[in-house]
Protein backbone atom coordinates (compact mmCIF):
# COMPACT_ATOMS: atom_id res chain seq x y z
CA UNK A 1 0.00 0.00 0.00
CA UNK A 2 1.56 3.36 -0.70
CA UNK A 3 0.48 7.04 -0.54
CA UNK A 4 -2.23 7.33 -2.89
CA UNK A 5 -3.57 4.42 -1.47
CA UNK A 6 -3.74 6.10 1.44
CA UNK A 7 -5.44 8.97 -0.08
CA UNK A 8 -7.93 6.54 -1.53
CA UNK A 9 -9.07 4.88 1.70
CA UNK A 10 -9.52 8.60 3.47
CA UNK A 11 -11.29 9.44 0.15
CA UNK A 12 -13.83 6.28 0.10
CA UNK A 13 -14.15 6.00 4.10
CA UNK A 14 -13.49 9.07 5.78
CA UNK A 15 -16.96 10.03 5.54
CA UNK A 16 -18.06 6.86 7.50
CA UNK A 17 -15.07 6.98 10.00
CA UNK A 18 -15.53 10.12 10.63
CA UNK A 19 -19.46 9.86 11.56
CA UNK A 20 -18.32 6.71 13.79
CA UNK A 21 -15.95 8.72 15.68
CA UNK A 22 -18.44 11.32 16.42
CA UNK A 23 -21.04 8.30 17.28
CA UNK A 24 -18.69 7.31 20.13
CA UNK A 25 -17.33 10.44 21.33
CA UNK A 26 -20.42 12.65 21.40
CA UNK A 27 -18.48 15.71 20.97
CA UNK A 28 -17.17 17.22 17.50
CA UNK A 29 -13.78 18.21 18.84
CA UNK A 30 -12.88 14.69 20.20
CA UNK A 31 -14.46 13.17 17.21
CA UNK A 32 -12.17 15.39 14.91
CA UNK A 33 -8.94 14.24 17.51
CA UNK A 34 -10.02 10.45 17.03
CA UNK A 35 -10.45 10.79 12.81
CA UNK A 36 -6.94 11.63 12.74
CA UNK A 37 -5.65 9.28 15.10
CA UNK A 38 -7.31 6.57 13.48
CA UNK A 39 -6.11 7.18 9.87
CA UNK A 40 -2.62 8.46 11.41
CA UNK A 41 -2.27 4.77 12.79
CA UNK A 42 -3.52 3.19 9.62
CA UNK A 43 -0.76 4.78 7.88
CA UNK A 44 1.53 3.47 10.89
CA UNK A 45 -0.25 0.05 9.93
CA UNK A 46 -0.59 0.77 6.34
CA UNK A 47 1.81 -2.39 5.16
CA UNK A 48 -1.29 -4.80 6.91
CA UNK A 49 -4.18 -3.31 4.81
CA UNK A 50 -5.06 -4.64 1.98
CA UNK A 51 -7.88 -3.33 -0.36
CA UNK A 52 -9.03 -6.90 -1.10
CA UNK A 53 -10.03 -7.38 2.64
CA UNK A 54 -12.47 -4.93 3.76
CA UNK A 55 -10.27 -1.84 4.68
CA UNK A 56 -13.50 -0.49 6.23
CA UNK A 57 -13.83 -2.49 8.35
CA UNK A 58 -10.12 -2.01 9.72
CA UNK A 59 -10.51 1.43 10.04
CA UNK A 60 -13.57 1.04 12.32
CA UNK A 61 -11.37 -1.65 14.80
CA UNK A 62 -8.48 0.49 14.52
CA UNK A 63 -10.81 3.87 15.68
CA UNK A 64 -12.45 1.49 18.63
CA UNK A 65 -9.45 0.33 19.82
CA UNK A 66 -8.34 3.96 19.86
CA UNK A 67 -11.36 5.30 21.71
CA UNK A 68 -11.15 2.71 24.52
CA UNK A 69 -7.27 3.31 24.79
CA UNK A 70 -8.24 6.88 25.37
CA UNK A 71 -11.22 6.12 27.89
CA UNK A 72 -9.13 3.58 30.01
CA UNK A 73 -6.23 5.95 30.39
CA UNK A 74 -9.00 8.93 31.77
CA UNK A 75 -10.73 6.54 33.20
CA UNK A 76 -7.14 5.73 35.34
CA UNK A 77 -6.68 10.10 35.78
CA UNK A 78 -9.41 10.03 37.81
CA UNK A 79 -9.38 7.37 39.66
CA UNK A 80 -5.54 8.87 40.88
CA UNK A 81 -6.45 12.43 40.50
CA UNK A 82 -10.31 13.35 39.95
CA UNK A 83 -10.73 16.43 38.02
CA UNK A 84 -13.38 18.80 38.81
CA UNK A 85 -15.53 20.59 35.94
CA UNK A 86 -17.10 24.33 35.82
CA UNK A 87 -19.60 23.11 33.50
CA UNK A 88 -21.26 20.52 32.31
CA UNK A 89 -20.87 19.25 28.82
CA UNK A 90 -23.92 18.00 27.02
CA UNK A 91 -24.31 16.15 24.33
CA UNK A 92 -23.88 17.19 20.75
CA UNK A 93 -25.97 16.76 18.31
CA UNK A 94 -26.18 16.89 14.49
CA UNK A 95 -28.35 19.58 12.74
CA UNK A 96 -31.41 18.97 12.22
CA UNK A 97 -33.78 20.42 9.55
CA UNK A 98 -37.05 21.11 10.71
CA UNK A 99 -39.04 20.47 7.90
CA UNK A 100 -42.26 22.39 8.30
CA UNK A 101 -43.09 23.36 11.84
CA UNK A 102 -40.38 24.41 14.66
CA UNK A 103 -42.10 22.53 17.00
CA UNK A 104 -41.68 19.18 15.67
CA UNK A 105 -38.23 20.11 15.04
CA UNK A 106 -37.82 20.67 18.92
CA UNK A 107 -39.45 17.38 19.26
CA UNK A 108 -37.65 14.99 17.37
CA UNK A 109 -34.26 16.89 18.53
CA UNK A 110 -35.59 15.97 22.14
CA UNK A 111 -36.44 12.31 21.05
CA UNK A 112 -32.76 12.29 19.50
CA UNK A 113 -31.01 12.83 22.58
CA UNK A 114 -32.58 10.81 24.85
CA UNK A 115 -32.00 8.17 22.29
CA UNK A 116 -28.20 9.50 22.38
CA UNK A 117 -28.44 9.03 26.18
CA UNK A 118 -29.86 5.60 26.22
CA UNK A 119 -27.51 4.50 23.87
CA UNK A 120 -24.96 5.67 25.90
CA UNK A 121 -26.27 3.67 28.85
CA UNK A 122 -25.89 0.25 27.07
CA UNK A 123 -23.38 -2.03 28.23
CA UNK A 124 -20.47 -1.84 26.50
CA UNK A 125 -20.92 -4.58 24.35
CA UNK A 126 -24.49 -3.72 22.72
CA UNK A 127 -22.99 0.08 22.42
CA UNK A 128 -20.66 -1.05 20.27
CA UNK A 129 -22.65 -2.94 17.75
CA UNK A 130 -25.64 -0.36 18.14
CA UNK A 131 -22.72 2.18 16.69
CA UNK A 132 -21.17 0.12 14.51
CA UNK A 133 -24.42 -0.84 12.69
CA UNK A 134 -26.03 2.59 12.63
CA UNK A 135 -23.46 5.11 12.83
CA UNK A 136 -20.81 3.45 10.80
CA UNK A 137 -22.95 1.62 8.41
CA UNK A 138 -21.30 -1.53 8.77
CA UNK A 139 -23.06 -5.20 7.88
CA UNK A 140 -23.21 -7.67 9.95
CA UNK A 141 -20.79 -9.37 8.77
CA UNK A 142 -18.14 -6.95 8.46
CA UNK A 143 -18.83 -5.61 12.33
CA UNK A 144 -18.78 -9.72 13.23
CA UNK A 145 -14.64 -9.29 11.70
CA UNK A 146 -14.12 -5.83 13.56
CA UNK A 147 -15.42 -7.77 17.16
CA UNK A 148 -13.87 -10.61 16.15
CA UNK A 149 -16.96 -12.04 17.15
CA UNK A 150 -19.75 -14.60 15.46
CA UNK A 151 -21.92 -13.48 12.83
CA UNK A 152 -24.35 -14.84 15.05
CA UNK A 153 -23.52 -13.14 18.45
CA UNK A 154 -23.84 -9.51 16.07
CA UNK A 155 -27.35 -10.20 15.54
CA UNK A 156 -27.99 -11.03 18.69
CA UNK A 157 -26.43 -7.98 20.52
CA UNK A 158 -28.33 -5.82 17.95
CA UNK A 159 -31.55 -7.51 18.64
CA UNK A 160 -31.02 -7.34 22.18
CA UNK A 161 -29.93 -3.73 21.99
CA UNK A 162 -32.81 -2.96 20.48
CA UNK A 163 -35.09 -4.07 22.83
CA UNK A 164 -32.78 -2.37 25.57
CA UNK A 165 -33.37 0.89 23.61
CA UNK A 166 -37.43 0.35 22.98
CA UNK A 167 -37.91 -0.50 26.47
CA UNK A 168 -35.86 2.65 27.77
CA UNK A 169 -37.85 4.70 25.69
CA UNK A 170 -41.26 3.95 26.27
CA UNK A 171 -40.67 4.39 30.23
CA UNK A 172 -39.25 7.79 29.57
CA UNK A 173 -42.83 8.06 27.42
CA UNK A 174 -41.08 8.22 23.59
CA UNK A 175 -42.01 5.73 21.64
CA UNK A 176 -39.88 3.70 18.74
CA UNK A 177 -40.99 1.85 15.91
Amino acid sequence: MNASDMDLLVEQFGDSVYRYCKSITFKPEDAEDLYQQTFLKAFELQKRISMERNPKAYLMSIAMNLWRNQKSRYARRERIAPTISSSEEGVQLEDIRAEGDILDGIVKKEEITQLKKCVEKLPDKHRQVVLLFYAAQLPVEDIAKTLKIPKGTVKSRLNKARTMLKEEMEAQGYGIR
